[in-house]
């Protein structure tokens, strides 16, 4: 395009100045990329308009900057073509999709109402994982959920590209609009070290040839742009909350602490004893929940007569004939509605703050709302999420504060399965969770760490991605492999550095070993038993 420009330029006169240019604007607007935003120069842009004066039409425009990692480009009547100059591939795609492109570094997006193509990218270099991992272990997930079903595992050639295609389906569960239960993934492998592969979420069999007739590799040419940043959308929060909101994430200057204590609320005066010991009165106190349980009326008053904020952890599983389950796609078949309707009612009518915790750890395999483990769609998830949010909301609840926490690491560690993938959205988060605690090194494999080591890798990748405030949901330091005293010593003089952090919620529990016949602690995170432990955290607190 600027070649063109400058071609243009070299005629002396306006007329044919004029006429070059019009000819010049209906060559681009005929190969012209679409709904790419910011991704290349768009000729429309210096069409002089109709009721324009010659002499105000500027000889010399200047052309704005522009990323070319990645282009749109109308490709044919019914295709555009989507290259990728950073991670080198060109996809061609149906034209009536739209471009996310709010996390480029992990997927490119093409979206309509019955069809998703996501383009992911991974790179194994100095990684536990490898092509053959990768293609081993995606499905293991799928293979173990009896609601999905893989139909056909194949090689398939896209002109002359061999991609590994599996095809797997699941029921439709969505009434009210275009249920995507149809899926493929096409796993295309570049070098020793990275692959792309191509996912299609679609309401309809799937026909991989005509969703992508052509993909290719192609040579890398440049940088990357930086991924969307995410800011929170203002809440209309009830007076008590918005206060709580106010004192503890806006206005603070120093972190506050929470606990989780297993006997709270039950037995509250062990709580109390431990306020007692470490000299500090903890304004949040974490719970857990799921969809076996309801509401735990008795145990949320106790929490609200004694001036706790509940950190409310709410998973989406239930028990079913004595086992636990998944029931994502059960809650958006509306088949949860009624449990739904009375948590409802039950947190209006507690009328208190709540940290309203949904599916934590997500991007973790060990809970069983993980995609890995639910058709590798993490859109799934973000329904799940939305769906429950839009009833609440519906429903008038007007005290909880929604608090979004991955773990700190995906496992496994492909992109399908990155963080990102499950953020439901600037309306749906106010507080985004961090959790990483020092495992010790009970287990073969684990590493002590310092706080700054657990924390930094992912807290400053958080803080350029999201401008919302954030908390430790829950935290701590086992006592095997080094000095546990030591280690919330230094916790405490490191964790102002994290300013974006407002709230950190103590985990003072135990881990059990799951091998041992007889009972036995595999990760000791209690801080109330070693009476070095309990001097270094009540001097630590101290100072907050």
């Amino acid at each position: 395009m600027l070649s063109l420009i400058k071609l243009i330029r070299m005629n002396k006169t306006k007329e044919n100045y004029m006429r070059e240019i019009l000819i010049g604007l209906i060559f681009a607007l005929t190969f012209t990329p679409v709904n790419a935003e910011d991704t290349f120069i768009n000729t429309i842009e210096y069409q002089q308009p109709a009721d324009t004066n010659d002499s105000t039409y500027p000889e010399n425009p200047q052309l704005p900057e522009t990323n070319k990692s990645t282009e749109l480009i109308k490709y044919s009547p019914q295709y555009n073509k989507y290259r990728n100059n950073a991670y080198g591939y060109e996809i061609t795609i149906p034209n009536n999709l739209m471009l996310n492109e709010d996390i480029v570094s992990v997927k490119s997006r093409f979206e309509s109402d019955d069809l998703v193509v996501e383009v992911f990218y991974d790179n194994f270099y100095n990684t536990i994982n490898s092509h053959s991992t990768h293609r081993n272990y995606c499905n293991r997930g799928i293979l173990k959920n009896p609601e999905f079903k893989i139909t056909d595992e194949y090689n398939h050639s896209i002109g002359g590209l061999s991609g590994h295609v599996t095809l797997f389906e699941r029921r439709k569960v969505k009434t009210n609009e275009p249920d995507r239960n149809y899926y493929a993934t096409i796993t295309f492998v570049k070098n020793t070290y990275e692959s792309i592969t191509v996912f299609i979420k679609s309401a309809a069999p799937i026909n991989i040839d005509d969703i992508m007739p052509e993909f290719k590799f192609s040579a890398k040419t440049e940088t990357l742009k930086n991924d969307k940043v995410f800011h929170p959308e203002p809440k209309n929060f009830d007076e008590k909350t918005r206060d709580f909101y106010d004192k503890y994430f806006i206005n603070n200057e120093k972190t506050a602490f929470g606990i989780f204590e297993p006997t709270f609320p039950l037995y509250a005066y062990r709580l109390l004893q431990i306020e007692k010991m470490l000299d500090y009165n903890f304004p949040v106190a974490l719970l857990y929940n799921n969809f076996s349980l309801p509401f735990k009326t008795d145990y949320m008053n106790k929490a609200k007569e004694l001036g706790k904020v509940v950190e409310y952890g709410l998973y989406t599983t239930d028990i079913i004939n004595g086992k636990e389950k998944d029931i994502t796609l059960d809650i958006l078949e509306g088949k949860y509605d009624d449990y739904l309707d009375d948590l409802a009612q039950s947190f209006n009518e507690y009328d208190y703050p709540v940290l309203f915790r949904l599916n934590n750890e997500m991007n973790g395999e060990w809970v069983l709302y993980c995609s890995h483990k639910v058709g590798k769609d993490t859109d799934l998830f973000i329904d799940c999420w939305k769906y429950i949010y839009d009833k609440f909301e519906e429903l008038g609840v007007d005290n909880l504060i929604w608090v979004w926490n991955p773990n700190e690491k995906s496992f496994p560690d492909f992109s399908y399965n990155n963080y990102l993938c499950y953020y439901p959205g600037n309306k749906y988060v106010d507080i985004i969770g961090l959790t990483s605690y020092n495992t010790g090194n009970y287990y073969k494999g684990e590493t002590w760490r310092s706080f700054s080591e657990a924390y930094d890798h992912f807290y400053f990748d958080y803080i350029d991605r999201f401008t919302h405030p954030m908390m430790i949901t829950e935290f701590s330091c086992a006592s095997a492999g080094g000095d546990k005293a030591q280690w919330f010593e230094d916790m405490f003089n490191t964790i102002g550095k994290y300013d974006r952090i407002k709230l950190a919620v103590l985990w003072n529990g135990q881990d059990y070993d799951p091998t041992k016949e007889e009972k036995t602690v595999s990760r000791n995170y209690r801080i109330d038993l070693e009476e070095s432990v309990i001097n270094a955290v009540r001097n630590g607190l101290k100072s907050y």
